[in-house]
C-alpha cells in the first residue's frame, strides 16, 4: 500500500501560527507518507501570512502557495486545494495550529487503509462549551442524515480526490458538512482514528459568529432536503408492486 496525500492548509491572518503548523505537518508527513504535497491557501490575509507562506514554499519543495486576493472563507480554500491536488487522497489541516502533532500523525498513518478516514477529537474539554454543543449537534445530525455512527462530524478527514471532485459543495463554512455527508454515503469503506487538540484551540476561531452558525444550519437543512427528494424520486420511479425497487447508495 502506497500512502500519498495532498494536504490543504487554509490560513487567514495566521502569520504567528502558519509556520509551526506547516513544519509539524512536514515532520509527520516525511515519516508516515510515501508522497505528499502541502498546499497553503492564503485566504486574503491582511497580515504577514502570505509572506510567511511564500518563504515556506521557498524552503521546502513539497510546499506550494495559493493566494486568494480576498477573504473567501475556508470552504473556498478547500475547493481551490481540491482542484489543485496532485495525489489520490486529500485532507485539510487548519493553519491555526489547532490540532496536536500526535493527531496529525494518527490521521496520516491511516491514509490508504480505507477509502475515507474520519477522525474524532478525544479531548473536547479544551473547547468552549458553545463549540462543544455545536459539534454535538453537527454529529447527531450527520448520524441521522447518513445512517453512519461516526463519533465526530467536525474534525479532520481524508477524502479520495476522485470522489470529492464529483461532489458539488458550496464554498461557505459548511463545506465539510456537505462533503462528509455525501462521501460517507458514497464511500465503500471508512475508518475512524483519534486526534488531539492543542490547548485553547478557539482563541482565533470565528466559528461561533452568527453568520457562520447560520451557514452550518442551512447546509444541514439543505442536505436533509436533498436526501428526502432523492428518496421520494426513487419511490415514485417504481409505481407498481411487482416492479423491483433498487436503493441507490446516493
Amino acid at each position: 500500500m502506497k500512502r500519498n496525500l495532498s494536504i490543504i492548509v487554509p490560513a487567514h491572518n495566521e502569520s504567528d501560527k502558519i509556520e509551526v503548523t506547516v513544519k509539524e505537518i512536514i515532520s509527520v508527513a516525511s515519516e508516515t507518507l510515501d508522497e505528499y504535497e502541502i498546499l497553503i491557501v492564503n485566504d486574503g490575509s491582511t497580515d504577514n501570512t502570505g509572506v510567511v507562506a511564500d518563504n515556506l514554499a521557498y524552503q521546502y519543495e513539497k510546499v506550494a502557495v495559493i493566494h486568494q486576493e480576498t477573504n473567501r472563507g475556508v470552504g473556498a480554500a478547500y475547493i481551490a486545494g481540491l482542484w489543485a491536488a496532485n495525489y489520490e487522497y486529500l485532507t485539510l489541516v487548519p493553519g491555526d495550529n489547532a490540532f496536536h502533532i500526535s493527531g496529525i500523525e494518527n490521521l496520516f498513518e491511516a491514509v490508504g487503509t480505507a477509502e475515507l478516514v474520519v477522525s474524532y477529537r478525544n479531548n473536547m474539554q479544551v473547547r468552549t462549551l458553545l463549540r462543544r454543543l455545536l459539534s454535538i449537534a453537527c454529529t447527531l445530525s450527520m448520524q441521522i442524515l447518513t445512517g453512519c455512527r461516526i463519533r465526530d462530524a467536525h474534525s479532520l478527514y481524508v477524502y479520495p480526490v476522485f470522489l470529492a471532485r464529483q461532489i458539488r459543495v458550496n464554498p461557505g463554512y459548511g463545506y465539510h458538512i456537505e462533503s462528509l455527508s455525501k462521501l460517507l454515503i458514497r464511500s465503500k469503506s471508512s475508518v475512524e482514528v483519534p486526534v488531539r487538540l492543542n490547548p485553547k484551540p478557539d482563541t482565533s476561531s470565528g466559528v461561533m459568529r452568527p453568520k457562520v452558525v447560520f451557514s452550518l444550519i442551512m447546509t444541514m437543512v439543505r442536505q436533509y432536503y436533498e436526501r428526502l427528494n432523492r428518496w421520494s424520486n426513487l419511490k415514485h420511479s417504481y409505481p407498481t408492486k411487482n416492479k423491483p425497487r433498487e436503493v441507490s447508495k446516493y
